[in-house]
């Protein structure tokens, strides 16, 4: 049996507008207990999506780099702003400033089989489902399908 990740999908997914603030964001991850939201249009269809990864890494220590420009010049770029430099500049920031923009989606038809290879493989943590238009209907977390093999294993009969 190949039961579809359209089954057991989260249908409650929590979204961002593309012209949203990295502030907004970050209110709603905190707010939802989320680690990264699907990005949307106005037709609810997706255009990207953003971690809390995403997030740390704009506000995280860089190291300091050269950048080689040919022949004899050299471009030192350092990294002298303090954390709280960066948060308070990046609040206004939008959105798909940061997002991933290629975002990975499956049909709810997609066999559950499947989207854990998917996860597995990509090291996703969660994947949009989205009708053949683009437009979100739900999401596979891990944690969607480790209830699901958590029900498989407890509901079956015990073989003898």
């Amino acid at each position: 049996m190949n039961k579809p990740i359209g089954s057991i999908m989260n249908k409650d997914v929590y979204t961002c507008h593309y012209s949203q603030t990295l502030e907004d964001v970050v209110k709603i991850l905190v707010d939802k207990e989320i680690g990264g939201l699907t990005i949307v249009d106005d037709d609810k269809r997706v255009v990207g999506f953003i971690s809390d990864g995403d997030i740390m890494r704009s506000v995280a220590k860089q190291k300091t780099r050269s950048i080689f420009g040919g022949a004899d010049s050299v471009m030192v770029l350092y990294d002298d702003e303090s954390f709280e430099q960066k948060v308070a500049e990046f609040k206004q920031r939008n959105v798909m400033e940061l997002a991933t923009r290629k975002v990975y989606c499956v049909s709810p038809d997609k066999s559950i089989e499947e989207v854990a290879e998917i996860l597995s493989k990509k090291k996703f943590k969660k994947i949009p489902i989205v009708d053949k238009d683009g437009t979100v209907l739900g999401i596979a977390r891990r944690s969607t399908i480790i209830r699901y093999i958590f029900k498989i294993l407890f509901e079956l009969p015990l073989q003898e």
